[in-house]
């Protein structure tokens, strides 16, 4: 082995190495922060201040993504009082040449980690961008690499408030069938002014994610191309459930989504809880009842995750409450992997989550497992589709009937 390939080794081991060791403070330490203002004049930050705060560390090779992430903020902490520290590391260089964000904190410019307030931190140039979150009591609440992993940060047990639109592009030909809208530039503007908020592009299954600021304004998505074979464009949710038909234009093809139906999309409409979901339960003349629920396991495996565990704790009260019903659990698969082994799976998952009942002092006697595997497919994602991992989480569910004894 030559001595470049050996250099090359070791340096790519050291990077790799020293990426593994940051260690962000479980409680900040700091009692206060000193930073210089706009004018030059040093200035005292008091971390006893009851609000959030959020690290942002980059250099000159990761700034142009710090600056995405800098702006995101503005979308994922709308609501939310918190203050942003940009750390700019400057290596050897004097000083830094392009503009400051315009953050309450100025933008602080240090020669090195190990030579900052955040040494402890052991942060490395591999590891910029990164923005570090802590809640009002000075707890960390996550950190982030991406605008995506921002709006994924939790604080306090509350996820931090995202307004992502998920949704998928497709095109209808005449006989019907539909395509993806594939690699196609997407622009969504604000309803009122027609302002550009995002600027996106389709990926081969028409899928496109885009940050809105806020959810209390019209918004139109468009797709400026003009094709006179497209029958139709359609507009559905990254699972495969159709929302509704672009309209055509002299520019394209648009959507406009008013306020009112915006929080009802994908990944912005928030969940009901499954008690809520279960209060049908109290009417006297109900005999049956079906609840879907998505439970999460490993890829090919059956134990439960912790967070459906979460949920079905939740169940075990409602089951309490509720002694006439009994229930049935039925578990369904996507159509990837064999059809054989997927319905064995089900069955097994199904049979887990009895298990999981009974140990919480659920009669056996009032459940029974089922396992549909792959026979009951939602959308087009049968063998051999190509489809999204959304379109086939789709078909991963678990649903419950209740019947009354």
């Amino acid at each position: 082995m030559n001595k470049k390939i050996i250099a090359i080794f070791f340096t790519f081991i050291s990077i790799y190495l020293s990426a593994q060791t940051v260690d962000f403070q479980k409680t900040l330490t700091l009692s206060q922060y000193n930073y210089k203002n706009n004018s030059g004049k040093v200035e005292s930050y008091n971390f006893s201040k009851q609000e959030k705060k959020a690290f942002l560390f980059y250099d000159i090779v990761s700034e142009p993504m710090a600056e995405v992430m800098y702006n995101g903020c503005g979308f994922v902490f709308n609501n939310t009082p918190i203050t942003i520290f940009p750390i700019y590391f400057t290596g050897q260089l004097i000083k830094k040449t392009s503009i400051n964000f315009p953050s309450k904190i100025p933008t602080q410019l240090v020669e090195s980690p190990n030579k900052s307030d955040f040494k402890l931190f052991n942060l490395t140039s591999a590891d910029f961008p990164i923005i570090v979150v802590y809640n009002e009591k000075n707890e960390l609440c996550g950190f982030a690499k991406s605008v995506e992993q921002i709006a994924d940060i939790d604080c306090d047990g509350l996820p931090v408030p995202s307004n992502f639109l998920r949704l998928q592009i497709l095109t209808e030909n005449k006989d019907k069938t539909t395509n993806p809208y594939a690699y196609k530039p997407i622009v969504v503007l604000s309803g009122n002014k027609s302002d550009t908020i995002v600027k996106t592009m389709t990926d081969k299954y028409g899928d496109f994610d885009a940050l809105l600021p806020n959810l209390d304004q019209d918004y139109i998505i468009t797709v400026n191309e003009k094709n006179p074979t497209i029958n139709f464009v359609v507009l559905s949710t990254q699972s495969g459930k159709k929302i509704g038909n672009f309209i055509s234009t002299d520019r394209g093809f648009e959507y406009s989504i008013l306020k009112m139906d915006l929080i009802k999309l994908p990944d912005i409409y928030v969940e009901e809880d499954i008690s809520l979901k279960l209060k049908p339960l109290d009417k006297k003349d109900l005999i049956d009842f079906v609840v879907t629920e998505n439970l999460f396991y490993e890829l090919g495996e059956s134990n439960l995750s912790q967070s459906s565990k979460d949920l079905l704790n939740k169940m075990i009260t409602v089951l309490q409450n509720y002694p006439q019903f009994n229930i049935s659990i039925t578990s369904h698969t996507d159509a990837l992997g064999d059809d054989a082994i997927n319905l064995k799976l089900s069955v097994k998952r199904s049979e887990e989550v009895v298990n999981y009942l009974e140990s919480k002092g659920i009669s056996k006697e009032r459940l029974k497992a089922e396992g549909k595997g792959e026979t009951q497919i939602r959308n087009r994602c049968f063998n051999n589709i190509d489809c999204s991992d959304k379109e086939h989480e789709y078909n991963r569910r678990t649903e419950f009937k209740f019947t009354k004894k």
